[in-house]
């Protein structure tokens, strides 16, 4: 048991002649502020030797100005990375406190009680200004009362650890069996009112400082006079024995759930899928497999065991890591079993996005699964039945048949696994549920409440498959995205093409991580059929599902909207025979960053940030048929393309993206390349019918004309024509010199001058002759030149 002498000397806490602290003593205890320096490698090595393995939840908070807390999870394999974030943060310098949340192993999520399933510590923070005396008497009483045998309270037993904070102490009491978190924070409440303190910090969510840190203050304890202190551990630490654990009984006081303490916690979580973190295999896996020829054959082939039968890849993944796990299997050795490319069982996990990533939440599902099947119903009735509908028995019941749900941020779905319900209607798995929890565990479970606990557990546990995928990837440090055109579509190896191909990808990383930032261009790969065109917009996609290869532009707008929403690469092969009308609408469709629809069985619509990109490909040369507009459409005329090649270094290349994204480079084209853009989009405009005609009537010529008289030399009887053919008429005629405006110019069907709408080109002197069209004989139109200030011209038709 901690003794006041053996504390004392651990902390080498200064004493007066009275043996008592002195006044200053929380100064003088770190001697002055100025040197005061925490211990990074001391203050890990304690919290691990207190939570014997389990992840340390910790978290920074400024003392000067916001607190800004930031919140770090470490795993038993991460002590060198969790006294870098102690020793960075909490040097003079930067003044940043440290905490720490005993309880950690049993956080999902941010840190909060609806995130904590259960208790590992009971803890007491007695502070010094709750006590009476002077600052020293203040202390020695606290002290005192945790280690002195004739103050120490009689119901209760010595705790397992003790540290001074700076400002108090904090003691601990380390639990053999997790608890309920109300059973936990009402005896934590108990305790605090039987050492006579003070304040709201029996949650078992309540940070605690970090000893071997610094206790930097803030602006109101400084003006108080207060100076900071070095946080220590109260009772020298033996590292090779655990900490004195107890059961509940050993707390004989009364709380207002005393009920509740007869039982340890049941209703436990998955832990943090990245605290599994794979271990070596042996060479003879017989090591750490026990002998089973049928499950065996399940991991060396992949395939079901005798006598079962599973309804999906996943579930006998699943069922594989339990039995592994059944076993005794160390679970970091079961993620790299199901990891590894030697064994078949592996071949589903390394389809997916992030290996990794994937493996270590099945194990934690697996791990959750046998906690389940080893415990009890969360919430029963006085006579031992599962309470109808608790939310704690739904999730409790979810975990004993192996179901899983999560929300697929990607594509804004809930995604429910296990009993064969993947790809299952919501409404259809809801009712199925309620049933087999009636049928396999008689317990009552209204489709409402299950449908509940499905969404929250999925809310809860979210992810993003493409930036699992983007943030698994490793770049090896080659260059390959400003050249990627050439080297597998084997196009012109210009400034421009590198500049097509960087941006589009660096795009392609953006529209993930910023969901509607703007990039209205489409890369249009040209080439003849069956070079592969398609092939590479699939390759580049990386996975199916990404992919969307049938985006038809006549569809209605939910139609398209739903499509994009589920792909990251999207490719338009509408460019050959385009139109104007098809023209128009796809300018449109990619100007467009949001789509606005209301989704099947949604009570509203609302809008969907874009985050693909779009590739259009086309057999032709020429397909852009309008004149403004198409600094939108980026072509490339691509060779063979080599898919072969590019499957094996697509992961390179999105890679590289993700590196130059997160640098912040551009994904615009350059200003200096927009001349040499505008020449290949020029290229490949359709030639125009109307411009021939132009260019022989007007190439050579300057003065004026009237609207009127271009429509008659172009065909259009009585100066029909529609907007978008007006369009390209004005287009034409500016690009060979003739400004558009209002003029003085003759009337085709009146006489006399009149202001109109036409076209000037030339000196002023030149633009003072007009040009007047009319019919001659045969109905052949001529343009005839009327001299400047003649009125009694023969009206042209």
């Amino acid at each position: 048991m901690p003794t006041a002498r053996s504390v004392r000397s651990a902390i080498a806490f200064p004493m007066s002649s009275t043996g008592s602290p002195p006044a200053n003593a929380t100064r003088r205890a770190a001697i002055m502020s100025d040197h005061l320096q925490p211990d990074p490698k001391r203050a890990i090595a304690f919290l691990a030797w207190l939570t014997q393995g389990a992840p340390l939840h910790l978290e920074r908070m400024n003392s000067v100005g916001p607190e800004s807390p930031v919140q770090k999870t470490y795993g038993p394999q991460e002590r060198e990375s969790a006294e870098k974030f102690v020793g960075i943060n909490n040097a003079g310098d930067l003044q940043r406190n440290i905490y720490f949340l005993p309880n950690g192993e049993f956080l999902s999520g941010g840190r909060g009680k609806r995130n904590l399933s259960a208790a590992r510590f009971l803890h007491v923070d007695l502070d010094g200004k709750d006590y009476p005396g002077s600052r020293a008497e203040q202390l020695e009483t606290i002290l005192a009362l945790l280690t002195d045998p004739k103050r120490m309270p009689k119901r209760l037993p010595a705790p397992s650890a003790i540290c001074f904070s700076g400002g108090g102490y904090q003691a601990f009491w380390r639990l053999k069996e997790p608890m309920d978190c109300e059973a936990a924070k009402a005896l934590n409440l108990a305790i605090l009112k039987v050492y006579q303190g003070k304040g709201n910090t029996q949650s078992p969510a309540q940070l605690m400082r970090v000893p071997f840190t610094v206790n930097w203050l803030n602006q109101k304890k400084r003006e108080a006079g207060r100076e900071p202190a070095l946080a220590l551990a109260g009772e020298p630490v033996d590292l090779d024995k655990p900490p004195v654990e107890y059961m509940a009984a050993d707390f004989k006081l009364k709380t207002d759930t005393a009920k509740a303490l007869a039982a340890p916690s049941r209703a436990l979580v998955t832990p943090e899928v990245t605290e599994i973190q794979p271990l070596p295999l042996p060479d003879d896996l017989s090591e750490i497999i026990p002998p089973s020829p049928e499950w065996a054959a399940a991991l060396v082939d992949g395939i079901d065991p005798p006598a079962k039968s599973y309804d999906s890849r996943s579930e006998l993944v699943l069922a594989s890591i339990i039995w592994l796990l059944g076993k005794d299997v160390d679970p970091g050795h079961v993620v790299s079993i199901v990891t590894d490319p030697g064994l078949k069982i592996s071949a589903h996990v390394l389809e997916n996005p992030n290996p990794l990533r994937y493996a270590q939440r099945q194990v934690a599902r697996g791990l959750a699964y046998i906690e389940a099947r080893r415990g009890d119903w969360p919430k029963t009735s006085l006579e031992g039945n599962p309470l109808k509908d608790h939310p704690d028995n739904v999730r409790y019941a979810l975990m004993r048949l192996g179901v899983d749900a999560r929300r697929n941020l990607f594509v804004n779905a809930d995604e429910i696994t296990g009993q064969g319900l993947d790809d299952r209607d919501l409404n259809e798995i809801i009712e199925i549920l309620s049933s087999k929890f009636l049928r396999d565990l008689h317990f009552k479970a209204s489709p409402s409440a299950v449908r509940r606990e499905l969404i929250a557990v999925a809310h809860d546990q979210a992810y993003h498959p493409v930036i699992d995928y983007l943030d698994g990837l490793a770049w090896d440090g080659t260059p390959r995205i400003d050249t990627w055109l050439r080297d597998y579509c084997g196009a012109e190896d210009s400034q421009l093409n590198r500049a097509f191909g960087s941006k589009l990808l660096i795009a392609g990383v953006r529209r993930i991580k910023q969901p509607g930032v703007k990039f209205d261009t489409m890369l249009v790969l040209e080439g003849p059929q069956g070079a592969g065109k398609s092939g590479l917009a699939e390759r580049l996609a990386v996975r199916k599902e990404w992919f969307c290869g049938n985006l038809d532009l006549k569809s209605d707008d939910k139609t398209k909207a739903e499509l994009l929403a589920r792909a990251w690469i999207v490719e338009c092969q509408e460019l050959d025979g385009m139109n104007h009308t098809t023209s128009q609408s796809l300018k449109k469709f990619l100007s467009t960053d949001t789509d606005n629809y209301r989704k099947a069985y949604g009570h509203d619509a609302r809008g969907y940030r874009r985050h693909c990109i779009i590739i259009g490909t086309t057999n032709e040369d020429a397909y852009l048929r309008d004149l403004t507009g198409n600094r939108r459409f980026w072509p490339v005329k691509v060779g063979e393309i080599d898919l072969a090649r590019l499957k094996e270094d697509v992961h390179q290349l999105w890679a590289e993206a993700v590196v130059r994204e997160r640098a912040g480079e551009e994904i615009g084209l350059p200003r200096h390349l927009w001349q040499a853009a505008a020449d290949v989009q020029t290229v490949r405009l359709v030639e125009d019918t109307f411009e021939p005609v132009l260019e022989d009537w007007f190439g050579e010529r300057t003065g004026r004309v009237s609207l009127e008289s271009v429509k008659l030399l172009l065909g259009f009887e009585g100066g029909r024509m529609r907007a978008p053919e007006a369009q390209r008429l004005r287009a034409i005629m500016d690009r060979i010199g003739w400004d558009y405006n209002t003029f003085r110019l003759h009337d085709p069907g009146q006489d006399g001058i009149s202001p109109r709408k036409g076209f000037a080109r030339g000196t002023d002197d030149e633009r003072k002759a007009e040009w007047v069209a009319r019919r001659g004989d045969g109905g052949i139109p001529t343009l005839e030149r009327v001299k400047a200030g003649s009125s009694d011209v023969e009206p042209p038709f």
